[in-house]
């Protein structure tokens, strides 16, 4: 009998490391944001206005699941003699460029939005302001510009997606026309 607990003790001793291993790991995960849903077109517009405005470097988690993989975000730069040219950024292209703001706070909305649509496919044609803005507080004072941003974006069903964003501020020379403004 005293062997018999003897063997069973010494294999329990050398099997229960390895039951132990077989134990899933506590996993420890980070906090995911909450992305606002995106079924609409409405909601769409709400969702890449939150996404882009904040503090420079906060988490982009929501503004990437906004676009699809390829997107293309396309701002048009105009030179001093008039010159336009669009510099093509991807998603974490324009993430790296935004952050390099460190902290400062900016605060994008449309204003106004004319959308055309047809099945999966919508281009939403919306004029935006941007402030800049004290951490946790509305957007205050004045606008520093405002311009157009052309959106393209697919509908898979559940969600839209965006698969392009071109934009320009407006100049002197090129004012937002009256009739996109609100």
């Amino acid at each position: 009998m005293r062997r018999t607990l003897l063997f069973l003790a010494l294999t329990a001793a050398v099997l229960a490391p390895a039951l132990r291993a077989q134990e899933p790991e506590p996993q420890i995960t980070a906090a995911i944001p909450a992305c606002p849903p995106t079924a609409a077109l409405d909601q769409l517009i709400s969702a890449i206005d939150a996404a882009v405005s904040g503090p420079a470097d906060k988490d982009r988690t929501c503004f990437r699941q906004l676009f699809l993989p390829d997107a293309r975000l396309i701002p048009i730069r105009i030179a001093a003699d008039g010159t336009a040219t669009p510099v093509l950024l991807t998603v974490d292209g324009w993430i790296d460029a935004v952050a390099k703001r460190g902290s400062a706070v900016f605060y994008e909305h449309q204003v106004k939005v004319r959308t055309e649509s047809w099945a999966h496919m919508a281009h939403l044609w919306s004029t935006y302001e941007t402030r800049t803005t004290p951490e946790g507080k509305p957007p205050e004072g004045k606008v520093l510009d405002r311009g157009i941003n052309s959106i393209q974006a697919v509908f898979d069903g559940k969600r839209w997606q965006v698969i392009e964003i071109l934009w320009q501020a407006e100049t002197p020379a090129d004012p937002v026309p009256a009739k996109y403004l609100p």
